[in-house]
């Protein structure tokens, strides 16, 4: 015999409603679904039928949440599913909707991992290693992370980057003493895994540059 849930009480939580039910923890439906499947107090539904509707609800509310995310800015397929697991939807709910956002081109990790990149290089740039573990840090595949990234390096200058990070902080490093303003570029450098032949290479050169001044 199919086991049977009474709707005791809906509760309206803004765009949802939280229904109380005998035995159960209170479950969340959003207010289209509950209207859709005649959903009121003192309702008799069947347990199984009850668990798809809480499928189809958390599924459409999961989706709502990852078109409101992406409107903003991209996101990994890691991150997106971190964030909805944090929201409390369903794992089948979660699969499902990634999957469809996937199918439709919308959640593409090698896609964001180049943006990311390329935008770290552009402001900011970094070495080999401190990419890889940026990317790695967005819930990228290590081996997915390693391919983006050397394809993005293969063209550039690790000399060029120091430089132009240096000279972002030039002013700040005028400050010190030569060797306490050396020994404080080259930390800097390699915590942005720029090795010390190119840390030493832009240091003289801006040093250079200062005294030309």
């Amino acid at each position: 015999m199919a086991q049977i849930a009474i709707i005791e009480n809906i509760e309206r939580k803004g765009r949802l409603a939280l229904l109380t039910i005998p035995g159960m923890a209170g479950i969340l439906l959003d207010k289209d679904t509950l209207k859709k499947h005649s959903i009121q107090i003192r309702t008799e539904i069947r347990l199984e039928t009850l668990k798809e509707i809480v499928l189809e609800s958390d599924c459409k509310r999961a989706k709502d949440y990852v078109i409101y995310l992406l409107s903003r800015q991209g996101y990994s397929y890691g991150l997106l599913k971190e964030k909805m697991q944090k929201k409390g939807y369903q794992s089948k709910a979660i699969d499902t909707i990634l999957a469809e956002f996937q199918r439709l081109g919308l959640i593409d990790d090698a896609q964001f991992a180049r943006q990311a990149v390329e935008s770290l290089l552009h402001h900011k740039p970094a070495g080999r290693s401190y990419l890889i573990a940026y990317l790695q840090a967005k819930h990228i595949p290590r081996q997915l992370a390693n391919s983006v990234v050397d394809e993005l390096l293969r063209h550039s200058d690790e000399a060029e980057m120091a430089v132009r990070l240096l000279r972002g902080r030039w002013r700040y490093l005028a400050k010190f003493e030569l060797e306490t303003a050396r020994r404080k570029a080259y930390n800097y450098l390699s915590r942005r895994s720029i090795g010390y032949g190119p840390a030493k290479l832009a240091f003289k050169k801006l040093l250079k540059e200062e005294c030309q001044d």
